[in-house]
C-alpha cells in the first residue's frame, strides 16, 4: 500500500462517513472559516475526480438527507459540474440540497501511486 498523502487520508476518512462535500473542506482546515475552505476546493475536487471513476469514491446528491441512502449518484459531466461549483461546497445553515462522498465499490488498499497520473 502506498504512503497517503494527508488530503488523501480526509477524504477517504470522509468517504467512510458518507460526508457532506462541506464537511471535507471543515476536516482539512479543522475550522469552520468558509473562505479558507475555498481555497482547499480545487485539491478535493480533483482527488475525487480522480478516484470516482477508479470507483474508490463515490459522489451523491439528494433533495433530501442523508444524500447517500436518499439521492442519485453523481457521474460523468455532472460530476465535472458539480464539483467546480463552489455552492456544492458551501455550507447552508438550512440545506435544501445534499451532496456528499461516500466508499465507493473499490477497496482503497487497492490505490496505488500515480493511479491518478496516468498510471494503471
Amino acid at each position: 500500500m502506498k504512503d497517503w498523502a494527508d488530503d488523501e487520508y480526509c477524504l477517504y476518512v470522509n468517504g467512510g462517513e458518507a460526508s457532506d462535500l462541506w464537511a471535507v473542506l471543515a476536516d482539512w482546515t479543522q475550522g469552520e472559516d468558509e473562505e479558507e475552505w475555498k481555497k482547499h476546493i480545487p485539491r478535493f475536487a480533483r482527488l475525487i475526480a480522480c478516484w470516482q471513476p477508479l470507483e474508490f469514491i463515490r459522489v451523491f446528491r439528494s433533495d433530501e438527507w442523508p444524500a447517500y441512502g436518499a439521492g442519485q449518484e453523481v457521474t460523468g459531466e455532472e460530476l465535472t459540474e458539480l464539483l467546480a461549483d463552489p455552492r456544492s461546497w458551501a455550507y447552508a445553515e438550512e440545506p435544501t440540497q445534499w451532496i456528499c462522498v461516500a466508499s465507493g465499490d473499490r477497496p482503497i488498499s487497492e490505490l496505488e501511486e500515480g493511479m491518478c497520473d496516468g498510471g494503471p
